[in-house]
Order: structure tokens, then C-alpha cells, then sequence
């Protein structure tokens, strides 16, 4: 998988980056490696960070096709260290996408399932296009089904084909409807195996690309060893054998031989596979061992490299403060701002007041009466159970009315009552994370303010619920100085901004706290808020 965009009109840089990426003959893979190894050295010699990283992505996944891991992995956390030592670097985040997602597919080469996860999350975070995302939870479902945890492989996989209608990328297309078809295959829901893996093949076909062709052959070999046509299954194997040979990739090589010799008929050929693939997975299992200390150790650095600027910037903050603080001596501004805050205040408790008066008018004089007119009806067990259904939905109605209008919290902390907001919004189709909210002394503010906090997100969620169709969004907290910053982001739909009563509503209260807000969207690009308080 690749995030990174060619960073350079250089037709021989073009060409290589072909060659690593989607390798046709034997020896591309070696041609690719000592361009970029070459370009490597004199980018580094000539601080060109740009070229460094680039060529940094493509050694480290020429070394992942070549089975060489260790080396791979090195190359990845070197990219992953310059990063660190460039976080204003305007790619960082589109190049950390590409060596986590490299990172996640060596620790599944090398059994560490916990790892992969984890690298995949950070992706997932850090996301906002619908390619991205499909891409990942083909990914994700692949360890799954590997660990044969079909369920969730399956689950994963829709949230992939969900998106399918916004990717224009071909192969990726082809990917997810290889991996799905495989997995129902796999879960013996025969009606809808065999046509999506055909279909993916034809898509790959037409794009002669020989490294996803291998893939496909292999899943039709597999599948059809399963169904027992075992005639079929073996001339898969031979040309997924045909292709892992043409492209000199030892995984595909080793793979394929693997098929071949399960469809051998000599028994001593099959104990040899056995053993052979007991012996690999035991080999991974330790390596990845030493990887998970290798990345746990980068992230450290990287951790500790934040907390030092987010100090460095804190105390240039506080130096500003000051000075700041030394030119404002007259009397008169300070009572300007004074008063002003005074009456702001004011008006956000008029506002509260009222909303909390309306919604306890409504639960208590019109929910009330509907609930025990619905009892009436049940009581004197009339026939028109359609009515009852009605008056039914009335209430439930008028109670979501009073509650989204009502008090927010009673005595749980605001803490849980942001996590409960959350969850209430993540269903099977949609993942809502938190990040940061235990970080934030939500005590210190008053209850008024932690009210129109809670609306301001529960407004957002539901504007993502309405509109965005995203399959991910996530909330991100985090102090600065004396304020708080609250970012918003999906990876939906996106849409050209136009302030809908919903969004109005968030810019009036976030005002009304003479905080700042700022919304960031485009069409098939996602939506983005950020809160400043």
C-alpha cells in the first residue's frame, strides 16, 4: 500500500517508482532498489528531505517484497526518526501514513497481530480520504482472517466495500473484491464468493498488473482446493506459481510452492510442508519480538521529542503573556472588558435557563399527558393498535426533544458524559473515537459552559449523522496554555460549506464563550472543525 505522491517531475524517478511498486519482470525489483539506494545517498549528502524520505519508503518496501523484514523494518524507523525531528514538515502526516501502514504490513508478516493493530488505528486517526480508509480495513481484515476470526475479517471488509462507489483507483477496487469474495468463500456463503473474486480478476486482467494477478490466481486456487475441483485448483496454483516466478518475489514464490505441494499427492511432500510452515510461523513469532521493541522505542523518542516542543512553545507563550500583560495599564479598557464579559455571561445564562425551562415544559406537561393517554388506550384495550403505535413515537419524540434541550449532566462527571455522547453515535457502520477528553479538567469550568461544550459536539455529531455518510469520526481534545482545543474530523462526504441552521447554531454558542471556530470541508475530502476555547 502507498500514500506517498511522487514528490519530483523526474521521469527516471517516475519510472523506478513503478518498478518498486508494481514490479512486471525478475529483476525490477533489483533495478528499483540500486536507483533508489544511489538517489538515497546523494539526497542525504545534500540534505534534501523531501528525496530522502521518498526514496527512504521505496527501499524499505523493496525490501518487504524481497523478504528481507529486519531491513525493511530499519529503513521504516529511520524515515519514522526523521519525522519526529520534523514535525513541521508539510508532509509529515501523508508520509507517517505510509511507513505506519509498512510497519503494520511487516508485523503481519511477522505474527505480531497487536502491533498491526495498533499502527492501523494510527492511520485510521489520521485519515480523511475514502481510498485511505478502504485501504486499512482491507488490511485490518486480512490479519483477522489469517487468525481465523472471520467474523470480524467479514465486518471490516464491508466497511471497505461501503466506499467502493467514491474510489476511482482500479486495483483498489479489485482488492477489497478479491479479499471479500475470498472470505465468503471461506465462510461457505457460496451465492456470493465465486462472482467477486471473477470480477476482480477481470479488473486486474485489464490492468496487467502482474503482483495482484498472483493474489488472485492464488484465492481461485484456494477456493477451489476447498469445493474440491481439485483439477481447477491446480492450474490456479501454476499460474499464480507462473507469476510469482516472473516477478522474483520469494513471499509469492514461497507461497505458490506451498499451494502446489498441498495438491501433491506424495505424502511425504505434504508432512514437509507441515513442518516447513511450523518452522516459518515459529521464526516470525521471534522476530517480532525484537520488532515490537525496535517501534516501541521510536515511539518513545517521538513522544518525548512533543512533549519537548509543546514546552518550548508553552514557555514562548507565557514570555508573550507577559509582555503582553506590561502595555495593558489603562483603567478604562479593563473595565470595557469587564462589563463586557459580564453581560456575555449573562446572556449564556439567559439562553440555558430557557432551554432547561422549555425542556422541562415539555417532558413534564406534554410528555406526561401523552404517556398516560397512551395508557388510557392500552387500559380500555382498543382494537386500533396502529393508534397507540403513534401516539408511541409522539412520545419517544418529544422525550429526545426534551433531552437534547435539556440539563446534560446530573452527578456523572462530564468526562464520562462526553464518552457516553460518543458511543451514543458508534454503530456497526460508523466508529466515533475520543482522543484526549481525560486530559481536560472539565471541573474547572462551570456548568453553563460545560452545557454549551456538550451541545457544540453533540450538533457536529449529529450534522455527521445527517450529511457526511463517513464511516469514521473522531473528536480530539487538548490543553494550550489556558485554553482548550477541540478538533473535529471525518473522512465523509464533505460537501461545499454552506452554514446550515445546525452549524449556525454551533458558531453562535462557541461566540457566546468568546471562543473561536473554524470549519474545513470539500467535496469527497471530509469535514473538519476546530474549537478553540
Amino acid at each position: 500500500m502507498q500514500f506517498v505522491n511522487g514528490q519530483v517531475k523526474n521521469d527516471s524517478l517516475k519510472y523506478y517508482s513503478q518498478l518498486a511498486l508494481k514490479p512486471q519482470r525478475p529483476d525490477d525489483l533489483d533495478k528499483a532498489f540500486n536507483y533508489f539506494q544511489n538517489h538515497y545517498e546523494n539526497a542525504a549528502q545534500n540534505n534534501k528531505l523531501s528525496f530522502v524520505l521518498n526514496d527512504l519508503y521505496y527501499i524499505s518496501s523493496i525490501h518487504y517484497k524481497k523478504g528481507a523484514y529486519e531491513a525493511s523494518e530499519d529503513k521504516a524507523l529511520e524515515a519514522i526518526k526523521i519525522l519526529d525531528a520534523n514535525l513541521d514538515y508539510e508532509k509529515n502526516t501523508q508520509l507517517r501514513k505510509s511507513f505506519y501502514t509498512l510497519l503494520g504490513l511487516l508485523y503481519y508478516e511477522q505474527r505480531n497481530q497487536a502491533k498491526c493493530l495498533e499502527l492501523y488505528d494510527r492511520v485510521l486517526e489520521i485519515t480523511d480520504n475514502a481510498r485511505d480508509s478502504a485501504i486499512v480495513y482491507n488490511n485490518i481484515s486480512n490479519i483477522y482472517r489469517r487468525d481465523k476470526n472471520l467474523i470480524q475479517a467479514k465486518a471490516h471488509l464491508l466497511k471497505a466495500y461501503k466506499v467502493l462507489p467514491r474510489l476511482t483507483d482500479t486495483l483498489a477496487i479489485a482488492r477489497i473484491l478479491d479479499n471479500l469474495g475470498f472470505v465468503y468463500s471461506l465462510l461457505n456463503e457460496s451465492s456470493k464468493d465465486l462472482p467477486l473474486m471473477q470480477s476482480a480478476l477481470e479488473l486486474r486482467e485489464a490492468k496487467k498488473d502482474t503482483t495482484s494477478l498472483y493474489t488472485s490466481y492464488s484465492h481461485l486456487a484456494e477456493y477451489y482446493y476447498k469445493v474440491d475441483s481439485l483439477d481447477k485448483s491446480l492450474k490456479n496454483a501454476l499460474k499464480a506459481q507462473e507469476f510469482a516466478n516472473h516477478i522474483n518475489s520469494p513471499i509469492y514464490r514461497h507461497d505458490a510452492l506451498g499451494m502446489l505441494t498441498k495438491l501433491s499427492k506424495d505424502s511425504h511432500a505434504k508432512a514437509y510442508k507441515i513442518l516447513n510452515d511450523s518452522i516459518t510461523n515459529a521464526d516470525k513469532e521471534r522476530a517480532s519480538k525484537d520488532a515490537f521493541l525496535k517501534y516501541d522505542n521510536s515511539e518513545f523518542k517521538r513522544k518525548a521529542l512533543e512533549s519537548q516542543l509543546k514546552e518550548e512553545q508553552q514557555k514562548t507563550r507565557t514570555i508573550i503573556a507577559v509582555i503582553a500583560g506590561a502595555f495593558i495599564t489603562l483603567v478604562s479598557i479593563f473595565i470595557y472588558f469587564l462589563l463586557k464579559s459580564k453581560h456575555r455571561k449573562e446572556k449564556i445564562q439567559q439562553v440555558y435557563d430557557t432551554e432547561s425551562r422549555i425542556s422541562k415544559q415539555i417532558h413534564d406537561e406534554v410528555a406526561n399527558d401523552v404517556f398516560q393517554f397512551m395508557t388510557k388506550l392500552e387500559s380500555e384495550s382498543l382494537s386500533n393498535s396502529h393508534l397507540i403505535d403513534d401516539l408511541q413515537d409522539i412520545y419517544s419524540k418529544t422525550r429526545d426533544i426534551s433531552k437534547e434541550h435539556g440539563s446534560t449532566e446530573g452527578d456523572d462527571l462530564f468526562e464520562d458524559v462526553i464518552k457516553d455522547l460518543v458511543l451514543s453515535f458508534s454503530n456497526a457502520s460508523t466508529s466515533v473515537l475520543a482522543k484526549g477528553n481525560a486530559d481536560i479538567d472539565w471541573e474547572s469550568f462551570s456548568k453553563m459552559k460545560r452545557t454549551t461544550i456538550y451541545k457544540v459536539l453533540q450538533e457536529l455529531l449529529i450534522n455527521m449523522k445527517k450529511h457526511s455518510h463517513a464511516s469514521i469520526a473522531v473528536l480530539a481534545f487538548k490543553n494550550e496554555g489556558k485554553k482548550i482545543v477541540l478538533n473535529y474530523s471525518d473522512n465523509g462526504v464533505g460537501c461545499n460549506l454552506n452554514k446550515s441552521t445546525g452549524l449556525q447554531n454551533v458558531e453562535n454558542r462557541i461566540e457566546s464563550l468568546n471562543g473561536t471556530i473554524t470549519f474545513e470541508t470539500e467535496p469527497h475530502k471530509g469535514f473538519k472543525t476546530q474549537i478553540i476555547i
